[in-house]
């Protein structure tokens, strides 16, 4: 046992709940950076905390509003009664300084959060029955959560608490996702959502890499934010070579070939300066070592570096795990669920590529359904939105619908399902928006 005492600055925490009682409008400025857990004192949690549902409610966190308020909650003795409260308010002048009494108040909670997690790394580094990466992995994620501090937005709320962040999404009436670039398909879906787990699955060769490097690229331009692409199929230089082709209009095929016209050199060059510019970053660990904890590893460093992600992409979900597992349907449900958990972690839209079972080749209407997917297992139901793609000049050359993609939004777990049509370049990767009807 240690006789050191746990890291604490009472003194800053007293200040603090007397000075949102003092001046309510103060709480304003530290509620995004302080948690109720940050403070040492049971007590303390329990009277911010009051102070933050109430402000949540548009009410004054006054001293008479805060009492009331413990008081119908049962926890006004909890708290020290009403004496303490006032004493408090008795000591502190002002609320001036309240943004760095948080600091002081958080530093000393991300330093009782380290001792915590070296204590719990240290009985992961005893248990002999955990792989030494698994053990590298979870120590990394205990010291990541810390430096990368942000509340806990998974702990149980009450509802009154989530209306005023739904309230001001309403007011503020605009799309809810990121734009695809696509009218008509953010039309039906919404745009890419965050926490959402998207699923593009189609037959080879159909255009599901180029669709999802058409979202990866629009939002790294529209958004500026870092778009991770996890490829378990291409390497760097060839997905690489697909983001040339659609900002160059260079013939991917050729660029595969290092084929380049004299006529096209400056044009190369333009495209190559812009895809610097764009935050995506490539991740093509081989299908046999990755996983979900070593994609968590790589988003954790990523996030500490840039901030807030935009999209993470994986291409694509049955080349991972055990390819001669006796059960892959199961073996694949597993990947799916831990995609939606990263989606849900990490805040951001999650796009996950998926083949089709080439059954569908030996069917008159060969467009894809749900229950094509390979290997599907638990993919439909964690899957918030799935889309299915065909192109009927791959299957008949005659077809009136040359350069025409289907996307099929064949679950939409928060909206509508139906079908639309796009234009799309099979040599360039490039996607337009396309008026046209659909012939069944």
């Amino acid at each position: 046992m240690t006789d050191k005492i746990s890291p604490q600055n009472i003194e800053a925490e007293e200040s603090i709940l007397g000075g949102i009682m003092l001046d309510p409008s103060a709480l304003s400025r530290i509620i995004d950076i302080l948690p109720a857990d940050a403070f040492y004192i049971l007590a303390h949690q329990h009277i911010y905390t009051a102070a933050l549902e109430l402000h949540h409610q548009n009410k004054p966190t006054d001293f008479l509003a805060l009492t009331s308020r413990l008081s119908d909650q049962k926890l006004l003795t909890k708290a020290g009664g009403r004496n303490r409260l006032s004493q408090l308010v008795d000591r502190t002048v002002s609320a001036v300084n309240i943004d760095h009494l948080a600091s002081l108040v958080l530093e000393k909670y991300q330093r009782r959060q380290l001792i915590s997690a070296a204590h719990q790394i240290a009985d992961l580094g005893y248990d002999v029955t955990l792989k030494t990466q698994s053990v590298l992995e979870q120590a990394e994620s205990k010291i990541f959560q810390i430096t990368a501090f942000k509340q806990d937005k998974f702990k149980p709320q009450v509802i009154s608490t989530c209306l005023h962040e739904v309230f001001l999404e309403l007011q503020q009436g605009h799309q809810s996702g990121f734009s695809t670039g696509l009218t008509d398909l953010d039309g039906l879906t919404g745009g890419l959502i965050k926490q959402d787990l998207i699923v593009i699955a189609a037959r080879a060769s159909m255009g599901k890499t180029w669709l999802a490097c058409h979202f990866a690229n629009y939002i790294a331009m529209q958004q500026k934010l870092p778009v991770v692409f996890f490829s378990a199929e291409m390497s760097k230089p060839q997905l690489i070579r697909r983001f040339l082709a659609m900002h160059s209009g260079i013939d991917s095929s050729r660029l595969r070939q290092n084929q380049v016209y004299r006529d096209e050199i400056e044009n190369l060059k333009q495209s190559l300066m812009t895809l610097k510019q764009l935050p995506i970053i490539i991740d093509d660990t081989p299908a046999s070592i990755q996983n979900p904890s070593r994609m968590c590893s790589v988003l954790r460093r990523i996030k500490s570096e840039r901030g807030n992600l935009g999209l993470v992409v994986m291409d694509y979900i049955q080349k991972l795990g055990d390819r001669a597992a006796g059960n892959r349907a199961q073996a694949i449900g597993k990947f799916s669920g831990a995609f939606k958990d990263i989606a849900k972690e990490f805040d951001v839209p999650f796009v996950a590529l998926a083949q089709i079972n080439r059954g569908v080749e030996n069917q008159t209407n060969k467009r894809p359904t749900m229950a094509d997917i390979k290997d599907s297992g638990d993919i439909e139901q964690d899957m918030d939105i799935g889309l299915l793609l065909y192109r009927d000049e791959y299957y008949n050359s005659d077809t009136q619908h040359k350069g025409v993609m289907e996307i099929n939004i064949a679950k939409n777990r928060n909206g509508a399902t139906g079908i639309c049509q796009v234009l799309f370049s099979p040599s360039t990767g490039t996607f337009h928006d396309a008026v046209v009807s659909i012939k069944q």
